[in-house]
């Protein structure tokens, strides 16, 4: 199976978590960065710590699955990070007329779409998948796979790494 609905969830809830985050960072969905959600230690400074997890995993500075601590006071997100064993938790923005390289990562991964269109989809292998609002995903991204932004808004996931 290439992807699986784990969960449903209260969408409100969480952007409004999410929010404080964006809020924290004085940035809005059409600027935010991928920021990350988990540290490598616990007590880090939330600010200073948020854009090391984020990026390119061969250009971490730790091992992604260092990344495991919350940063940010999130409680409903933190939770869900715990229950599914989520490491290296990021928010991951995708601009309008974006697409990925065909790739595939080391660990499966879970996605919480927290904005989304009807053109903005995700091809595993040669399957072709819309993710809904209101749902936690584990997506097998060890497999071939990239995702595309075909609408004219920002598209907006929680991404965390699983590993088994």
């Amino acid at each position: 199976m290439h992807i699986e609905v784990l969960e449903e969830i209260n969408l409100t809830e969480i952007l409004n978590e999410v929010n404080t985050v964006k809020v924290a960072l004085k940035k809005g969905w059409a600027t935010i960065p991928q920021v990350g959600l988990q540290g490598h230690k616990p007590d880090l400074d939330p600010l200073e710590e948020c854009f090391n997890s984020a990026g390119r995993v061969s250009k971490l500075q730790y091992p992604e699955n260092y990344f495991k601590y919350p940063l940010w006071d999130l409680p409903k997100l933190n939770r869900i990070f715990e229950k599914y064993n989520m490491v290296r938790s990021r928010i991951m923005p995708m601009h309008p007329k974006v697409c990925y390289t065909m790739h595939s990562d080391m660990t499966k991964r879970i996605h919480i779409p927290l904005i989304t269109a009807p053109d903005c989809r995700m091809v595993i292998q040669d399957k072709v998948y819309m993710l809904d609002l209101g749902k936690v995903y584990l997506t097998n991204t060890t497999l071939p796979h990239t995702a595309f932004n075909a609408s004219k808004g920002v598209r907006v996931h929680i991404v965390g790494c699983i590993y088994e």
